[in-house]
C-alpha cells in the first residue's frame, strides 16, 4: 500500500535542488516566439494554431484514455481519437484547455527543443483571457494553469526541463487539494516498495515515492537505489554527466539522498526490477516527512 498524507503534514520541498521559476511571464522559457490564434484543441495537452501547426504543451501531461496500453501515457503516442474523447478524465482535461485557450490568441515561448519527432512544436504557452473567462482577464501560463487545476501532470523530456520545477510546484498544490485527476484513484503516487505493481506499469508514466537506500555512481550512470537488491527493487537513474553539470553541490546532494523520502517521475522501464531513467535532477523531489505521499490508491 502506498504511504498516505498525514493531516498535520505541513511542508513538501518540491523543488529539491533549485528554486522554482514562476509567474505568467514564464521566466523559465526566455525565448519569445510568435503569437497565434488557437484554431482547435486536440486534447488536454495539444492544440492546432491558425497556421496549421500542432503545438504540444511541453511539461504538462494530460490524461490519456487507456492506461492498460503500454504507450498510452507517452507524449508521442497516437491513440484512437474517439476513445480519447470518450474517456472521462481525458474529456475533462480537453474541455479545461478549450475553456482556457479555445478560439483565443496565445503566445509561444521556448526553453529547449522546439520540435518533436512528429513535427509538433514544443512550447510553453501563455494566453490573455477576457474578463468573462475562467481564470479572469490577465496573462495565464497555460501549462501551469492546467496542472494547478489538476488536469495534467508535470513531466520533462531530455532537453526540455527548465520549467519543470515550477510545474511540479503547481502539481503539488493540485494533489494536496485533490483537484481534477488527483481526486481519482486511478492516478496515485506509487510506492517504491511495490515492485510487482511497478513492473506492471512498464511503458507508462508514473510518480513513485519511497525511501532511498543508497546512491551509487559509475562513470556513465548514477543510480538511486530504493532497496538492497538492484535486480529486483525499484531504482531511479540519471546520466552521471547530468549530475556533473550541476557541479559539486548537486553531486553531494545526490550522495546525501540515503535515508531520505523522495519522489521521482518518468516512464517505468523493466531493467531487472522496475526503473525510471531521469533526464534532470529536477525530477527528484525531496519530501519533508517520513509518511507524506499522495493518498490515491489506483491501479
Amino acid at each position: 500500500m502506498a504511504p498516505r498524507i498525514r493531516p498535520a503534514f505541513v511542508l513538501v520541498l518540491v523543488a529539491a535542488f533549485f528554486s522554482a521559476p514562476a509567474g505568467a511571464d514564464i521566466a523559465c522559457a526566455p525565448e519569445a516566439g510568435s503569437s497565434h490564434h488557437v484554431a482547435r484543441v486536440i486534447d488536454g495537452d495539444t492544440v492546432v494554431l491558425d497556421d496549421g501547426r500542432e503545438v504540444r504543451l511541453i511539461g504538462a501531461l494530460a490524461p490519456k484514455p487507456d492506461l492498460s496500453l503500454a504507450s498510452a501515457e507517452e507524449p508521442g503516442s497516437r491513440e484512437d481519437s474517439n476513445s480519447r474523447e470518450n474517456w472521462p478524465p481525458a474529456t475533462a482535461s480537453r474541455r479545461a484547455l478549450e475553456a482556457l485557450v479555445g478560439d483565443r490568441q496565445v503566445t509561444l515561448r521556448f526553453a529547449g527543443r522546439r520540435v518533436d519527432r512528429y513535427g509538433r512544436v514544443l512550447a510553453q504557452l501563455s494566453v490573455t483571457a477576457p474578463a468573462s473567462a475562467t481564470p479572469p482577464a490577465g496573462e495565464t501560463w497555460v501549462q501551469q494553469h492546467m496542472i494547478r487545476v489538476g488536469q495534467a501532470r508535470a513531466y520533462a523530456l531530455p532537453g526540455d526541463s527548465p520549467c519543470l520545477a515550477a510545474l511540479i510546484q503547481a502539481e503539488a498544490e493540485a494533489r494536496l487539494a485533490r483537484r481534477g485527476l488527483w481526486s481519482e484513484d486511478r492516478f496515485p503516487v506509487y510506492d517504491a516498495a511495490d515492485t510487482g505493481r511497478l513492473l506492471r506499469l512498464a511503458g507508462r508514466f508514473a510518480i513513485v515515492q519511497g525511501t532511498v537506500r543508497k546512491a551509487a555512481r559509475t562513470k556513465e550512470t548514477t543510480y538511486i537505489n530504493f532497496g538492497d537488491t538492484w535486480r529486483q527493487d525499484f531504482t531511479a537513474s540519471l546520466p552521471t554527466a547530468v549530475v556533473d553539470r550541476g557541479g559539486a553541490e548537486v553531486a553531494r546532494r545526490i550522495e546525501g539522498l540515503a535515508g531520505r523520502q523522495i519522489r521521482v517521475r518518468g516512464w517505468i522501464e523493466r531493467r531487472n526490477g522496475p526503473m525510471i531513467v531521469l533526464s534532470t535532477v529536477d525530477e527528484i523531489e525531496i519530501v519533508d516527512g517520513p509518511d507524506t505521499a499522495d493518498p490515491s490508491q489506483g491501479d
